[in-house]
């Protein structure tokens, strides 16, 4: 009997044991969760780039886009060039230049942006949109959608989920050295 009670009591010694075990893991396994959920550290964006792809609704870019200069600031992003033609957008201005501020959400993943047309072309001012950008070394890539009408605020196109460029607009840029 003496025997069996030992047994027993090694075994309910062993379960909590292993009880204690998961107890902890499940500790580490929530304190690894809280680290992610703290602010990653910002991209470094600045410089100047060039785009290598693009795509606005699904369809490419010509390449008129690929000979725009595109320079990012801690705070702007600053593009200019020559007129674009394409099946959704005919832009006749000789030098057309883009002045866009942006604010960066660093606890989602990939990182949230949000943008407004500082400067523009006439009405383009104050337009906002709303994305996604991810920097892997010297790429970087942005999607985005931008509001369809400043009156109709609840329609706002969603931010998008990936890099696809299905809806909205998705850029990848090359950082020049």
């Amino acid at each position: 009997m003496k025997a069996i009670a030992a047994v027993v009591l090694g075994l309910g010694l062993f379960g909590f044991l292993e009880l204690a075990a998961r107890t902890q893991d499940k500790k580490e396994d929530k304190k690894e969760e809280k680290k992610t959920d703290k602010k990653v550290d910002a991209p470094i964006l600045e410089g100047k780039y060039k785009l290598v792809s693009g795509k606005r609704n699904n369809e490419m870019l010509g390449d008129d886009a690929k000979k725009w200069d595109y320079t990012i600031t801690s705070s702007a992003f600053a593009l200019w060039g020559y007129p674009i033609t394409s099946n959704t957008i005919t832009i006749k201005n000789p030098d057309i230049k883009f002045v866009m501020g942006y604010k960066l959400d660093l606890t989602t993943t990939p990182i949230n942006i949000d943008m407004e047309i500082l400067e523009g072309p006439e009405g383009t001012k104050g337009a906002k949109a709303s994305g996604i950008i991810e920097v892997k070394g010297d790429i970087l890539k942005l999607a985005y959608s931008v509001e369809k009408d400043k009156e109709k605020e609840k329609e706002k196109e969603k931010r998008p989920k990936s890099f696809d460029g299905k809806e909205g607009n998705m850029f990848e840029f090359k950082r020049e050295k």
